[in-house]
């Protein structure tokens, strides 16, 4: 996508993989003189100017087409419906692979290892005391706070949803002041927390209600109720803008954003074949393509802000080497955000999965196996996301948490996140013995 000013809003004009561009103007601030690396390009198509980052521009055809995913693994389920072809188009051809050098800020240390329990802002602020407390008894050291939830709530005084929104008011439905909100991340992080904003991005039902040209409609333009839901587009810039702009508003006082929701709505595939339902793919983008873009695109407006970005992504397309008609492509997400989650949740795996009688009795188990798949791909690029998973923390046990925790350290890995909904201290409790 093409900006419409430099550091500004994205135009509708995007520029295709192999494209040539005509340079009108580099500012000399925006030229390494050391590296020859541009950060800026302002240049002109069909006759009107835009700006492009130098990130992704190369310098000839051949060096733009050059094809980076070779081993990126995958299979062409989708094949079936969509036709022959689709799904390496779709995973591979319109995907960039090439190697994406992630930055470690020295004003934001990530930790070695990162631990972290998910609350909501309203528990984060009312149990302050206990939580504060709870490295002292168990192995957390870090949170994930929602901040936008999966309804369009955001829990502070936006001026995103000013800027993207008709009326903002509906979206807007601060706990506290963003002074105080500072204040509380700040004491946070000086205890020794690793604080994480979690921004629920394309399941909005504010947004799309209020914007429906960018929302997912039926062939008239209505929207379309999809399982309670109306959802945004994922192929919508102004869904893009306005989400990062949400991330940029709340980096200052965080250590890392991730986005949640990153993705398609599940179960649109009969809607899509017989054309009675409309994502607006202006561009003819795959999935695939579509999500890391947005994360890419999210990713270079954090990098300003030294704040590191995270994706979740299901269990299932990890397991089936697809996107599950979702969007969600692990290599593909992984290639791009600073930290990929995947959300291996015992109970939602079937009986059998992944030749796995009872996967809620078999945690470690269960977490093992999957953690070998992911590493499997992840292998695949020559610098992948840092992987930090998601583990059940509801409708378990301490020991069966632990269990969880030593599957994942089985194939390697240390990090993980534990959901357990709001994050009440009760249920905290419940499980803190298991939390290593």
């Amino acid at each position: 996508s093409l900006y419409e000013s430099k550091n500004g809003k994205l135009s509708n004009v995007v520029a295709k993989k192999g494209e040539a561009l005509q340079v009108r103007h580099v500012d000399e601030n925006d030229l390494d003189l050391k590296t020859g690396i541009v950060k800026w390009y302002e240049i002109t198509k069909d006759d009107k100017t835009y700006w492009v980052p130098g990130k992704y521009v190369e310098p000839s055809k051949e060096s733009a087409l050059a094809n980076y995913g070779s081993s990126i693994q995958y299979l062409p389920y989708w094949d079936a419906y969509y036709g022959e072809g689709y799904s390496k188009d779709a995973y591979i051809d319109q995907v960039d692979y090439k190697s994406n050098k992630k930055e470690a800020y020295e004003d934001n240390v990530m930790p070695e290892h990162v631990k972290a329990y998910h609350v909501s802002l309203e528990n984060l602020i009312k149990n302050k005391n206990e939580l504060l407390q709870l490295s002292k008894k168990s192995g957390i050291n870090a949170f994930v706070v929602e901040i936008k939830d999966d309804n369009g709530i955001l829990y502070y005084d936006s001026k995103a949803a000013k800027d993207y929104l008709k009326d903002p008011q509906d979206a807007i439905n601060p706990i506290v002041s963003n002074e105080e909100l500072k204040k509380i991340f700040k004491e946070y992080k000086k205890a020794g927390y690793y604080m994480i904003a979690r921004i629920v991005t394309f399941k909005d039902p504010i947004f799309a209600t209020q914007n429906p040209k960018e929302s997912y409609t039926d062939e008239n333009g209505n929207l379309i109720n999809h399982e309670g839901f109306y959802w945004p587009s994922p192929y919508s810039r102004k869904a893009w803008m306005y989400n990062a702009s949400i991330a940029k508003e709340i980096a200052p006082y965080v250590n890392e954003i991730q986005f949640d929701y990153v993705r398609f709505p599940d179960g649109t595939l009969q809607r899509t074949l017989d054309h009675t339902g409309n994502f607006h793919n202006q561009y003819n983008e795959s999935k695939v393509a579509a999500l890391q873009g947005f994360l890419a695109y999210a990713k270079d407006q954090l990098e300003e802000t030294h704040t590191y970005t995270s994706a979740d992504v299901f269990a299932w397309p990890i397991i089936s080497k697809d996107d599950q008609d979702i969007g969600q492509f692990l290599p593909a997400i992984a290639n791009v955000v600073d930290v990929v989650s995947p959300m291996p949740y015992l109970d939602h795996f079937s009986l059998g999965a992944m030749d796995i009688p009872v996967p809620m009795e078999a945690p470690r188990e269960t977490l093992s196996k999957f953690t070998a798949l992911s590493h499997s791909q992840l292998s695949s690029l020559n610098d992948a996301a840092k992987y930090r998973t998601w583990i059940q923390g509801y409708q378990l046990d301490p020991y069966s948490v632990q269990q969880e925790i030593e599957g994942i350290q089985d194939q390697g890995y240390d990090d993980y996140m534990v959901w357990s909904g709001a994050g009440n201290m009760e249920d905290i409790n419940a499980i803190v013995d298991g939390l290593k």
